[in-house]
């Protein structure tokens, strides 16, 4: 069934309802603007009569938006009840554009597009008509063009941002091309409206003075500008007042025009008198009593607080600086329940103006905030240029962020340390994967099981905040006056948490969300999470040990000797330890792979893992979080190996257990497969030209009848020889089996981590684009016993984005994989002891830990560069 025949048949079965409810009318409204989605000049019968029935609903069913009060206006003066023919089509047109237009205030960029896409086309119906269909639509041609270049606008200031980028996603001359053409849509638009008899449009006026402001905003202030902006101004001045409850649209065009011209009084070079206007016009227009918008209510607060930024460095007047945080408060929460750009806009704003004056702590808590908005954001901007600004902004300035957060006396600001970190990891392992790349094969359509759980989750959220909020505001209430409250932090960390709940829920995103802090505290009941970041001044970890953390927050560790440098250094001993041969010195730091490898694990234990250990108190297993070019550092194996004797040498996962994951919500999907191993698959395929030679020899025979030594008599073990090997049968595989063992070679595409996978004999490779796009896997496990299995991207979004991270995505629940090159003369003895130790009932990490120390113990596996390879990533 298509999906326009799905909107028929929903159309009649509203259509059968005798008598609706506002929910009734919502769907009724998303039905037949489905039904109207091509533009023809033919209505549907079925779109018509559900218009017919709009004209008979009560006055106050539907609601108060501008596309509300248009969709009314155009039903009842008939316009898309016209007979066939190019007028209708411009009716229709001109509608869905407006539809479109709405949506994309909330942060939808494709209906942005759309919408000036609709306008154009009938601009273009316009031009082709003859002069019979166009008298009949003379009367709204004019507010094409208007409507086309405030949408041009829109998009030129978005995109205006990319401009300062090295290397933009969006050309430069694209960019202000589309302001260009506003303008000239608005002058012809005025022209149109000049020849028809038509007298000055308030509208065209207002939209005029928005694209000046524009225009100018960043640019030098001088006289010619001065005057634009000055003749700008001087237009809308000379928009009457229209009072409440006119229905004219006058009412309407004065209130929009209010937050323009406020727009124009803070543009460059403006006085004092400017701002002082400009913050009198939006205080104004925020208390007019039918302003019901908030989309527009968010906007009018950002721009209050960027009038009160500007009063405060012109005047030196200290009380504008609470006052414009305060606006930007309430844009941010008014923006999260109605257009998620402005929130954004409205946190970033503040962050920036904090960081500016050196209020650090300030700035990462409004940096915080933004991260919040962003998984919800970025699920509606459909394409990757949409969402650049945002992910350069989190590779930015998050780990500076996080680590304040981190070092803060106060519980609220570590939680908000940890959702940021939570938040921009999982947008950015969604970005990695081409999760939301823009195709509807890219984006996976949630079952109607997860859409109810979903549905119970946010439920279950909104009624959990609400209480909280609750007893919140009665401890408030009941606080001694002229004395400081300490939960106004946590009230406010409520307040933009139950609204991103809601805007989530909202536009369907709920199940691909990150988890809040409950949850994560919950998904910390097994073993403790460890978040870990690092910036150019320092590191911080922070640790959430499970229920005890719930109320406390998590446990803070600072580590000031982990800089990006410190990890940049340490990864390249790593990669030159791995040109090197046996014994031979590096030409660079003058140390074998040995030694370099001892080095790493040293400097992991002392500046990185040992502080946590502290924390972490010898339970048996952890997860690492680590961020960025961290999770490429081989932390699980941190130790003391310095001293010649090698029963001196202690490492952590003789205590502790380290296992990986990307962020928090893989853990939550990786945790619903808990079914007992039955079957295991052992794939080996011939060794392939391109990496026979150059990688170490692979001793299959040593490693298989080791994992079959192994494996328990109830586990059924299937083999998958070179012969038998290709990309479907190692895709089937995952469908039919619990295990997966793959013995082999890999490589990794750091630059294109969707292209990195398995070789499989000959040409054949299984790449990480192939798991995602697998359906029905049954597979739990992946060991991946092939060089450089673990390895990730190593760039921002793609630094998360690898193997594990795939076979995750897919819906495995862990894997082993290795950090960079294995050795089949150590990896057999390893691999016994681990499936010996794992399929005895150990959970996985575990496993990998006893069996990589007692290889070690035993003298087999002496050098860390051997063993320490081996990580395991998930549940």
């Amino acid at each position: 069934m298509t999906a326009e025949e799905y909107a028929v048949l929903r159309a009649r079965a509203l259509l059968a309802v005798s008598r609706w409810t506002q929910q009734d009318y919502a769907d009724a409204v998303r039905t037949h603007d489905e039904l109207e989605e091509p533009g023809e000049e033919t209505s549907r019968v079925e779109a018509h009569e559900l218009r017919q029935r709009f004209r008979t609903l009560p006055e106050a069913m539907p609601g108060t938006g501008v596309v509300d009060d248009a969709r009314r206006e155009m039903f009842a003066g008939g316009h898309l009840d016209r007979p066939s023919g190019p007028a209708r089509r411009m009716y229709s047109l001109a509608y869905l554009a407006l539809v479109r237009f709405e949506q994309a205030l909330t942060g939808n960029r494709q209906c942005l597009d759309a919408a000036i896409s609709l306008w154009r086309t009938c601009l273009d119906v316009w031009e082709a008509a003859g002069e019979a269909e166009r008298s009949a639509f003379v009367t709204e041609i004019h507010s094409v063009d208007c409507s086309l270049a405030a949408a041009l606008g829109t998009r030129y200031n978005l995109n205006r941002e990319f401009l300062v980028h090295p290397d933009p996603p969006v050309r430069p001359d694209t960019v202000r091309a589309d302001l260009e053409e506003a303008f000239r849509a608005i002058e012809r638009g005025a022209a149109r409206l000049s020849s028809h008899g038509g007298g000055s449009d308030p509208q065209l006026q207002a939209i005029k003075a928005q694209l000046v402001s524009w225009k100018y905003a960043d640019m030098p202030v001088g006289p010619a500008s001065r005057s634009e902006i000055c003749a700008a101004i001087a237009k809308l001045d000379e928009i009457p007042y229209a009072p409440p409850g006119d229905r004219t649209g006058a009412r309407s065009t004065w209130l929009g025009t209010r937050v323009l011209l406020a727009h124009a009084l803070s543009g460059p070079g403006a006085r004092i008198s400017d701002l002082r206007r400009a913050e009198e016009v939006l205080l104004e227009f925020l208390d007019a009593p039918d302003l019901t918008e908030e989309s527009v209510i968010a906007a009018a607060q950002l721009s209050l607080a960027t009038a009160r930024v500007l009063l405060a460095d012109s005047t030196g007047d200290e009380q504008y600086g609470p006052l414009a945080r305060d606006a930007f408060e309430q844009s941010y929460l008014t923006g999260a329940r109605s257009n998620l750009r402005t929130a954004w806009d409205a946190a970033t704003q503040q962050a920036g103006w904090a960081r500016r004056d050196g209020h650090r702590l300030e700035s990462a808590r409004a940096y915080a905030a933004a991260f919040r908005v962003l998984p919800v954001l970025t699920h509606t901007q459909i394409t990757r240029a949409d969402k650049e600004s945002a992910l350069a902004m989190a590779a930015d300035v998050l780990p500076m962020c996080a680590r304040e957060l981190a070092n803060s006396s106060a519980v609220e600001d570590r939680i908000e340390a940890v959702l940021a970190l939570e938040g921009a990891r999982g947008v950015l392992l969604a970005e990695g994967l081409g999760l939301r790349a823009g195709s509807a094969a890219g984006r996976t359509v949630p079952h109607l099981s997860s859409t109810v759980e979903g549905g119970a989750r946010t439920a279950q959220a909104v009624e959990d905040l609400s209480r909280e909020l609750d007893g919140l505001r009665r401890q408030e209430l009941a606080h001694p006056a002229g004395t400081e409250w300490k939960g106004a932090a946590r009230m406010a960390a409520c307040q933009r948490q139950l609204a991103l709940v809601h805007a989530r829920s909202r536009d369907g995103s709920g199940e691909a969300a990150s988890p809040d802090w409950q949850e994560i505290v919950t998904l910390a009941g097994d073993a403790p999470l460890v978040y870990l970041t690092v910036s150019r001044d320092g590191g911080a970890a922070l640790v959430v040990t499970g229920e005890e953390c719930r109320r406390t927050g998590p446990v803070p560790v600072d580590l000031p000797a982990l800089t990006v440098d410190v990890v940049g250094r340490l990864l390249d001993m790593l990669h030159e330890a791995e040109v090197l041969q046996d014994r031979q010195k590096s030409p660079k730091y003058g140390r074998t792979r040995g030694q370099l490898t001892r080095d790493v694990v040293n400097d992991l234990w002392a500046q990185v893992m040992q502080p946590i250990a502290n924390v972490l108190a010898d339970c048996e297993r952890a997860v690492l979080l680590p961020g960025g070019l961290l999770g490429m550092l081989p932390l699980h194996a941190a130790g003391t190996c310095a001293s010649q004797r090698v029963d001196k040498w202690r490492f952590l996962l003789e205590t502790t257990a380290l296992s990986y994951a990307p962020h928090a919500a893989a853990l939550r999907s990786a945790e619903r497969s808990r079914q007992a191993i039955t079957r295991l698959t052992f794939v080996h395929p011939a060794p392939t030209p391109a990496h026979g030679a150059s990688q170490p020899p692979l001793n299959v025979a040593a490693e298989l009848s080791g994992v079959r030594s192994a494996r328990p008599t109830d586990v059924t073990m299937t083999e998958i020889g070179p012969e038998e090997v290709s990309r479907a049968r190692l895709l089937d595989a995952l469908r039919t089996t619990d295990v997966l063992h793959f013995t082999g070679h890999g490589d990794v595409n750091s630059s294109n981590p969707l292209g990195s996978g398995l070789h499989l004999g000959g040409d054949a490779r299984l790449e990480v684009r192939d798991l995602l796009a697998a359906h029905e896997v049954r597979a739990m496990f992946a060991v991946l016993s092939a060089c450089g299995t673990a390895v990730t991207g190593d760039a921002l979004p793609d630094e998360v984005v690898g193997l594990p991270a795939a076979l995750i995505q897919a819906g495995l629940r862990g894997i082993v994989a290795t950090q960079w090159m294995c050795f089949d003369d150590f990896t057999a003895p390893l691999m016994t002891e681990f499936y010996r130790c794992w399929l005895g009932g150990a959970h996985p990490s575990v496993a990998l830990a006893h069996a990589q120390a007692t290889v070690l113990r035993q003298g087999l596996l002496v050098n860390p560069f051997a063993w320490a390879t081996f990580a395991y990533t998930g549940a």
